[in-house]
């Protein structure tokens, strides 16, 4: 019975793992990595590495290599997992009303993300399993659990001291852990010549990272607004920008052959997977509000089934052209890499407010239903007013504003019902001769009435604003409401919705813009003026959907209900990006016209090269298939980057042939330009 049988795990847990790779003849100990995954190859250490420690110019030990994984190995996973659940406690509790609240939202998201991706950047070049590695990732995991608890309370414009000094603490945890691990690399690496110095400087970057985010924790006084977090996205931005470009410059560093490619995959797919979610949520409200409030509906409007439809298909959409357009990473370039890797920052962001502003469209045409259905009701009623007293038309405002409160319950209901009570009471106060039929009022008393049912319709909007999760705004804790507040609490939400209008197709068109830069940098060959014009339409695609936010740009314009500003609030809002995103897919997969734009590419560019043959007469082996090999891919075959199917190479070495071969073909030449030269000086003979 072997010692591996005795384990009562699957594998022998290390005290510290490793991925460096030596080899046993060099005369040192082969430094036991983590344990063998299905996802894990040893043999498949990246040929870079390979090339570099078998250099003639720097020996055989000079520069470290490391075991690349090519998949994220189920402690990545599990990370990732944390992320999902900070994602989504996030954008379900922080609600979008306001500016400021925007801003907060996209700080929160910097925050999240550049902490994730400094995390993630370790784990796909460094970390092996082992007792040390588990530790280090519980506390990363911990940080995560912090994000979760500061996400519900996180408002730059309203500090809780606690909270953003936590968020200070949580952060300079999470960089002194990472130093920590990049130590503890740097330690492994000590005997080699080089590799040391990147790993001591980036180990010292999050080191200095870790004590400034320390030092920030003590700069929140109770009483007090500090701006000193924007040391936070400022770091934050500093920290990846350094590590990308450390990637670049040194060879230890470098992303190439990692799995760091899937990782961002993985997180695209959780931004979409959150994005499904607040959609089933959207519809979960659709239904409550429909079929279990009123029993008498029997489908929803046609409207209604369109924009649901167009909301599900822009998720699938986005998914669709992420990954058509995703070609191997492997084929990139160090310097492509980072510039690939830095997009997807500014992309998930805006993927993340899309998807949320592509919901908010569909709740907000539902609220346009059901408040018109509302308003209509009392709208009908005014034409019975005539000749009536004011108590009877105090009556009959209550017999259908009540039942529609009890319907629609407001956000506070015991203010709400004082206020229409008393509204209420103010409208039995006007003299009976007000309704009479050709009797001509004062206009003080139009206007208190006009007033008073202006707030009575708009009480009924902010319950059906409530219904829908959507609460106005707070007003002030303390002293007495406006007398018509809820005009002012409707006209607030009225704001949010056009805010939501302007980041929505604004972040269309990033998302659309980012996809095609991701697109264009991770394609390196084909770019024929056929598939360039492609790219250009994309481009204005995206251009046209963020220029849609003009429509809204004069508020005034927008509340007056200019017909310039009809788009907005129509049903023709979400449906508009879905079409143009539609539009950009079709293009996509359009196949490439033969023989028609094909520019210099027609000149054979791209045809299958023979094989030549020696001057022996042998046929050299055939060369490894590659697709669209050319010499201005110079930077991929300098790092000898390799991968399937878009492997590259260096460009190809002149051939010296030896000197008998040389001779014997221009031998070979001559005897056949005498024997041409005998052929025409008969035929010429024959003539004469």
């Amino acid at each position: 019975m072997s010692h591996q049988d005795l384990d009562y795990a699957s594998h022998r847990l290390q005290l510290v793992g490793s991925r460096v790779v030596e080899s046993e003849d060099a005369g040192h100990r082969v430094i036991p990595t983590q344990h063998q995954h299905h996802h894990q190859h040893h043999h498949h250490a990246h040929s870079y590495d390979e090339a570099e420690a078998s250099s003639p110019e720097k020996g055989r030990r000079h520069t470290p290599k490391f075991l690349k994984t090519h998949s994220a190995t189920n402690f990545e996973l599990f990370y990732d997992l944390w992320f999902v659940a900070n994602l989504n406690v996030f954008t379900s509790k922080h609600d979008i009303s306001d500016i400021s609240k925007f801003s907060s939202f996209i700080g929160y998201m910097v925050l999240l993300w550049t902490t994730w991706l400094l995390t993630t950047l370790y784990d796909v070049r460094f970390t092996a399993d082992s007792v040390w590695e588990r530790c280090c990732k519980a506390i990363h995991l911990g940080v995560m659990i912090g994000f979760a608890e500061i996400g519900a309370a996180f408002d730059p414009n309203d500090q809780i001291v606690s909270v953003f000094r936590a968020m200070s603490l949580f952060l300079a945890v999470s960089r002194f852990v990472l130093a920590l691990q990049y130590g503890m690399v740097l330690f492994q690496i000590r005997t080699y010549a080089h590799g040391k110095r990147a790993m001591f400087i980036t180990a010292l970057f999050h080191f200095i990272a870790a004590a400034i985010y320390f030092g920030v924790s003590f700069r929140y006084n109770l009483g007090k607004t500090s701006r000193v977090f924007l040391v936070w996205y400022i770091g934050g931005g500093v920290e990846m920008a350094l590590h990308l470009r450390m990637s670049q410059l040194s060879h230890v560093l470098t992303f190439l052959g990692t799995h760091l490619g899937e990782r961002l995959n993985l997180l695209t797919l959780i931004i979409l997977g959150e994005g499904c979610i607040i959609l089933a949520k959207s519809i979960t409200l659709l239904v409550k509000d429909t079929y279990l409030k009123d029993p008498s509906y029997s489908t929803w409007s046609s409207n209604l089934i369109g924009l649901v439809t167009a909301g599900t298909a822009l998720i699938y959409i986005i998914f669709q052209l992420y990954f058509d357009w995703m070609h191997d990473e492997h084929s990139m370039s160090r310097r492509h890499q980072v510039m690939w890797t830095a997009v997807h920052l500014p992309f998930h962001i805006a993927l993340t407010l899309l998807v949320e502003g592509a919901n908010q469209f569909i709740v907000w045409d539902r609220i346009l239903e059901t408040s018109n259905a509302a308003l209509s009701k009392v709208v009908d009623l005014q034409s019975q007013f005539v000749d009536m007293t004011s108590e009877e038309v105090s009556e009959k405002l209550a017999s259908v504003i009540e039942p529609f409160l009890e319907k629609y319950p407001p956000a506070d209901v015991v203010e709400t019902m004082e206020s229409v009570n008393e509204t209420l009471e103010n409208i039995a106060d006007i003299p009976n001769s007000f309704w009479k039929e050709g009797s001509t009022p004062d206009n003080s008393t139009l206007t208190h009435y006009q007033n008073d049912l202006t707030d009575l319709m708009n009480t009924m909007l902010n319950a059906v604003y409530a219904a829908f999760e959507i609460d106005p705004p707070e007003g002030e804790e303390d002293g007495p409401k406006p007398e018509y507040w809820q005009s002012e609490a409707a006209v607030a939400v009225a704001k949010r919705f056009r805010l939501v209008y302007i980041y929505a197709f604004a972040c269309a068109g990033i998302v659309l813009l980012m996809l095609t830069i991701m697109h264009i940098i991770s394609k390196r060959r084909g770019w024929t003026p056929f598939n360039i014009f492609r790219t250009a339409a994309c481009i204005s695609i995206s251009i046209v959907l963020a220029l849609l936010t003009l429509v809204v740009a004069d508020q005034a314009a927008v509340f007056r209900g200019d017909r310039r500003t009809a788009f907005y609030g129509s049903p023709w809002m979400l449906p508009t990006i879905t079409i143009g995103y539609f539009v950009v897919l079709v293009l996509t997969h359009l196949p490439h016209p033969s023989g028609f734009c094909l520019g210099s590419f027609r000149k054979g560019t791209y045809k299958p090269v023979r094989v030549p043959r020696d001057p022996k007469g042998l046929q050299t082996p055939p060369p490894i298939l590659r697709n669209n090999h050319h010499l201005m891919d110079y930077e991929d075959g300098h790092v000898r980057s390799s991968s399937g199917e878009y492997d590259t190479m260096s460009p190809p070495l002149p051939r010296y042939e030896e000197r008998r071969a040389r001779e014997a073909r221009r031998q070979r030449r001559s005897r056949e330009r005498r024997s041409q030269d005998i052929n025409a000086r008969g035929r010429r003979r024959e003539y004469e």
